[in-house]
């Protein structure tokens, strides 16, 4: 008999799907629910439709025309930028503007846009965690806490065989976890009843007559922005044709959303060590240095840092009160320089593309991981 080779096979390549920029928008705003952000400002598809299908993403710090140039090689391109390109309502659409020169260059080229909302600076694994990270600071809390994501109690009810495989899938969609511990949950047994009806197919029983099955509750926390996703996993999990479920609104407060973050530092070195480190951390270069008013002598214990400006949040003012001894912004507003003007917190402004841009490119790794398989191309733009 003769054995086929491998080149005699028929190659099989798996049909990618297409992605609507809606898709993206979703996971987008289940890395960060806009509904946490504070204080709020403009954010979403600002140019674009969300049912356009999307085969390249181009991820910026700023909505600059490098960036839409860079998109404007590629087809079927959404910019995402970490700030809106439209702050205010437009009433008028002036090529000689700035604004208005941008945006006919998106729509001339049929470039969207995405502006992601303040929530990603302050959401677990957002820009403050990322340029705390990079900077070596392992924070003790937020500097100003916002809001908690709401918990909600799922409750299921599985046969005593399938408990395991329920409990398991629900886990690993982010459901259990509770401070620093996970696949939390809590079971007990009981009998279930049903009687299948003519058109059902019962995993259990026969139609038309009532069935007593051991049953198990089985009790699990799960974050508002997992729910979807715990749901699906527990329906494909369980055996049951219908399965039963119950969702209870909690007030235990969930996962704590906040701007800002401090720790402390290993050892008290001075402001020169610091801004040294800064600078070489976020890979400034000679003309693009951490500037601050320098105070000759001074030395640093605890160090604060907030992406961005901050603008409107008195992230300063709240490291003043937590006795940092220096904060390193993505901006200073007329308020900080007023604060830091003899306060004991220097201000140390790295400026606001190089404070995002370590979230940014996390936010990279995250789409590559998540839209590669169907061939979406994800592009960073410093």
């Amino acid at each position: 008999m003769k054995r086929s080779s491998i080149s005699e096979e028929p190659i099989r390549r798996r049909r990618r799907r297409l992605v609507s920029i809606s898709e993206v928008i979703d996971f987008l705003e289940y890395l960060a629910p806009p509904s946490l952000e504070s204080p709020r400002r403009p954010f979403g598809l600002q140019v674009g439709a969300a049912a356009n299908q999307v085969k390249t993403l181009i991820v910026t710090p700023l909505p600059t025309y490098s960036a839409i140039s860079c998109a404007a090689v590629y087809k079927s391109a959404l910019v995402i930028a970490a700030a809106p390109l439209l702050i205010e309502p437009l009433n008028s659409l002036r090529w000689d503007d700035p604004i208005g020169s941008k945006i006919a260059h998106l729509v001339q080229r049929q470039v969207s846009l995405y502006a992601l909302s303040n929530a990603y600076a302050a959401a677990p694994g957002g820009f403050d965690d990322c340029l705390a990270e990079r900077l070596g600071l392992a924070p003790s809390g937020a500097l100003a806490p916002t809001r908690a994501e709401s918990q909600l109690k799922l409750v299921v009810f599985t046969p005593v065989t399938a408990l395991q495989q329920v409990r398991q899938a629900a886990a690993e969609a982010g459901a259990g976890v509770h401070g620093a511990y996970q696949n939390c949950s809590f079971s007990t047994s009981g009998t279930g009843t049903f009687v299948p009806q003519p058109d059902a197919n019962p995993t259990i029983g026969k139609a038309g007559k009532l069935e007593e099955v051991a049953e198990m509750r089985l009790e699990m926390l799960v974050p508002q922005r997992e729910l979807q996703g715990v749901i699906a996993a527990v329906l494909e999990a369980h055996p049951y044709e219908e399965v039963a479920y119950d969702i209870y609104p909690l007030h235990n407060p969930g996962i704590l959303y906040g701007r800002g973050r401090i720790g402390e530092l290993p050892l008290k070195v001075s402001l020169d060590t610091v801004l040294a480190q800064v600078n070489d951390a976020l890979e400034l270069d000679i003309d693009n240095r951490a500037r601050c008013s320098h105070r000759p002598g001074l030395s640093i214990g605890s160090l604060a840092v907030a992406s961005g400006t901050g603008e409107g949040e008195q992230l300063l003012w709240a490291a003043h009160r937590q006795e940092a001894g220096a904060m390193v912004v993505g901006g200073v507003s007329l308020t900080d320089l007023a604060l830091a003007d003899g306060g004991p917190t220097v201000v140390i402004d790295v400026g606001f593309g190089p404070s995002v841009a370590p979230g940014m490119q996390r936010l990279v790794d995250q789409l590559r991981n998540t839209f590669d398989t169907d061939g979406v191309q994800v592009v960073y733009v410093p």
